[in-house]
């Protein structure tokens, strides 16, 4: 039977008494909610809280290598010291069996900052989580979508295929993608579409994402046109983060958006119906996708972390400064089950905190010049750590599938 506040009062009261506080400031407790369910103890501003353990998770990233065949200016790859490897398929196994025991889980994106299609087994990967009945996405640079590779995504009912296009037009889309072909790639794609078209299929959906910066940002028109063109079901439009100093003044993420209405006339209209914009301007309002999506993301060692942003350790450039960004892992898929994992109580107070906002906003400070907190992720002035508190993902000016 379920308890009343009053008798669930006293069980935490006397429960409390008994148990080590943890360094998150909250507490597991053997509570029993209804049918056993296990709660942490938060102590707040407010009061005191108590929140439900649930393996609620929706939405899994996997990372299923690092390597990849072009090299970008843009990637993160150019300011990391990670293994360039794929993910043994023990570890995918690991995770494999980890999905079953999610009863929320609805969806799974193939990704992260490698090419999925270089790993030897992404077919058998796909068609391993497409068996358990969930909705499967990858992203990809198109370079491997030959005739036979887009009949076996079709086979397998691949949801939704995302493709990075950062320019409609050849000569600055190699420049941005180096090592790329943009006649072999767009046609690759139109490939794609054709054959889904010649059996009468809609999967896999077609997704471009397009990442704006100065030196391609006048050309978004032209790239919607070609993506509408395409019969694109999604185009995403996300902002740079630099990861090289390079790289550091490509950013337009400063502009009103009244400059951004002059500068496309009558085709604000086109970009505004068709795509998926990201802010170009800072705001007030921060919201955490992964958190608000109940997401988490595993990289290529089968290491958890709760955002893209927590994957690896790197350096970018936030409006010009130099941030030295330290990933954080919340546990193994081969040392921990993933349910473990996401109920962990650091872990659920951490995503508590986040989706509260309950950490500083570093980008707007009045104190930011001279102060040493923004040079890391490591911990902010509110004592977080890890620090969210200049992430760009959360202002919507950075944006993933």
């Amino acid at each position: 039977m379920k308890k009343s506040f009053k008798a669930l009062g006293t069980e935490l009261f006397a429960a409390r008494q008994k148990v080590r506080i943890a360094k998150d400031g909250s507490t597991k407790l053997p509570v029993s909610l209804e049918g056993g369910q296990e709660a942490i103890f938060i102590s707040t501003e407010g009061g005191y809280r108590l929140i439900p353990l649930l393996p609620d998770v929706k939405r899994i990233y996997i990372e299923v290598t690092t390597e990849c065949n072009f090299s970008c200016i843009t990637c993160i790859r150019s300011s990391w010291q990670d293994k360039l490897v794929h993910m043994d398929w023990e570890t995918f196994e690991n995770i494999l069996r980890n999905l079953k025991d999610l009863p929320n889980l609805e969806s799974i994106h193939f990704g992260g900052f490698g090419e999925p299609m270089m790993h030897p087994r992404i077919f058998d990967m796909l068609k391993a989580v497409k068996e358990l009945g969930l909705k499967v996405e990858m992203i990809t640079n198109g370079s491997y979508l030959q005739e036979e590779n887009i009949r076996q995504l079709i086979d397998l009912e691949l949801d939704i295929l995302f493709t990075s296009l950062d320019s409609p037009d050849e000569e600055e889309y190699n420049e941005i993608r180096q090592g790329a072909n943009f006649q072999r790639v767009s046609q690759n794609i139109a490939n794609l579409q054709a054959m889904k078209k010649q059996q009468k299929v809609k999967k896999p959906e077609l997704g471009i994402e397009f990442v704006a910066m100065k030196k391609n940002y006048a050309k978004l028109p032209k790239l919607i046109r070609m993506a509408c063109n395409l019969n694109a079901s999604q185009i995403i439009v996300s902002n740079l983060l630099p990861y090289h100093e390079s790289m550091k003044d490509e950013i337009v993420y400063d502009i009103d958006d009244t400059d951004t209405g002059q500068m496309f006339g009558n085709e604000s209209l086109l970009i505004t119906i068709k795509a998926q914009m990201s802010s170009m301007k800072l705001r007030t309002d921060r919201s955490c996708k992964f958190i608000k999506d109940k997401s988490l993301c595993i990289n290529y060692e089968g290491n958890v972390s709760p955002c893209y942003a927590l994957m690896h350790t790197y350096q970018c450039y936030i409006y010009g400064r130099k941030k030295e960004m330290y990933a954080c892992y919340l546990g193994n898929v081969n040392e921990k089950k993933l349910q473990e994992i996401w109920m962990d109580s650091g872990y659920v107070n951490f995503r508590r905190i986040v989706n509260e906002n309950h950490f500083p906003s570093c980008t707007d400070c009045r104190s930011l010049e001279g102060c040493s907190y923004t040079e890391s992720n490591e911990m902010d002035c509110w004592g977080n750590s890890p620090s969210c508190a200049e992430c760009l993902w959360a202002r919507q000016i950075i944006a993933c599938p």
